[in-house]
């Protein structure tokens, strides 16, 4: 009797575990697309072209800080408004990402707007970067560089990934000519074409990865300036290679990157409806979430997830943007 209580003990502790375990939601979301973490782990986020607002979660508290649910979509255009004014009567259109500054700006890539806005978040004023100095197509992401002193920004129709002194405004292309195309290997990365440049980080030695949208991959400018592929040199859409080698991995249109705590990139494969993980050491790549190539709304499963990010507690939450929802997953939960 006193053995037949005890496995029973053991399995109860068993269920409780797995379900403390279990992934969380957020919702009350529409169309959530990235996220970004300040050193408090508060969150900020953007939602796409149904959505069109900036919001942030604190605790289990979910606020809207800037625009509201206006019609978007590419085929608007510019309808940008609101600068030098409360960043709650803005307006955005398409916002794909966004990157917090140490000293409270919030860089957003408001993509369909063709410009980069910034709430500064210390006086909820909204501004556009450069007052119009620059002439964005369409700017898919935004990251700092890790002295926080340049912008990266990926303009995926300008097939170029461009570099922004945030003291003097002077801007530099890193990366492709302005021609679409499958780059070279090896070859110098302001030369050569670029084709789908959907989104670009700094490694944590300074270094630029790229995602390709069309091309299905994952690329990298070394310190040299040199373009090469690491995830998925023939360039075929599917969902293949987890645990080998990222060359002959397969990637689906990915759609954002980011930093794991280890300095490894993350990759929101979103049309494999899943998180992927690139180990630039070991040139490998793992599967963090999702059920590829298939969708679905279960609490494993993602639909279309634009970003994913870690909070500084070392949890993964994802962007799931079509289940309109934000998913938490903590390390142990992820798939490796």
């Amino acid at each position: 009797m006193l053995k037949s209580r005890f496995i029973s003990l053991l399995t109860l502790l068993a269920l409780l575990a797995t379900a403390v375990a279990r992934p969380r939601e957020i919702t009350g979301l529409t169309e959530p697309f990235s996220i970004v973490f300040d050193k408090g782990n508060t969150l900020y986020g953007v939602e796409y072209e149904n959505g069109n607002r900036v919001f942030r979660l604190e605790g289990d508290n979910l606020t809207f800080i800037a625009g509201s649910l206006t019609p978007g979509g590419k085929k608007l255009g510019d309808v940008a408004s609101g600068d030098n004014g409360p960043a709650t009567k803005g307006r955005f259109n398409g916002m794909h990402d966004l990157t917090l500054h140490p000293d409270g700006r919030l860089f957003i890539a408001d993509t369909f707007n063709q410009r980069i806005r910034v709430i500064d978040l210390h006086t909820g004023k909204l501004s556009t970067l450069g007052d119009g100095k620059f002439t964005f197509k369409e700017p898919y992401t935004v990251d700092l560089s890790l002295d926080h002193k340049r912008l990266l920004v990926a303009d995926l129709r300008q097939y170029k990934i461009l570099e922004i002194d945030l003291t003097t405004l002077q801007v530099t292309t890193r990366g492709g000519n302005g021609k679409k195309g499958i780059p070279t290997d090896g070859s110098p990365a302001t030369k050569s074409p670029l084709i789908g440049p959907r989104a670009a980080i700094y490694g944590l030695d300074g270094t630029i990865y790229i995602a390709s949208r069309e091309g299905h991959a994952l690329r990298h400018i070394d310190r040299a300036g040199n373009i090469k592929t690491l995830v998925n040199t023939s360039g075929k859409k599917g969902h293949t290679g987890d645990t080998g080698p990222g060359i002959t991995a397969c990637l689906n249109g990915p759609k954002h990157l980011s930093l794991d705590p280890q300095g490894n990139i993350v990759i929101s494969d979103d049309n494999n409806h899943a998180i992927r993980l690139y180990k630039p050491k070991e040139k490998t790549i793992h599967l963090l979430a999702g059920t590829p190539p298939q969708s679905g709304k279960t609490l494993q499963q993602l639909n279309r997830p634009h970003g994913a990010r870690y909070d500084q507690k070392g949890n993964l939450w994802i962007a799931d943007s079509f289940n309109h929802r934000l998913l938490i997953l903590r390390a142990t939960e992820e798939k490796r």
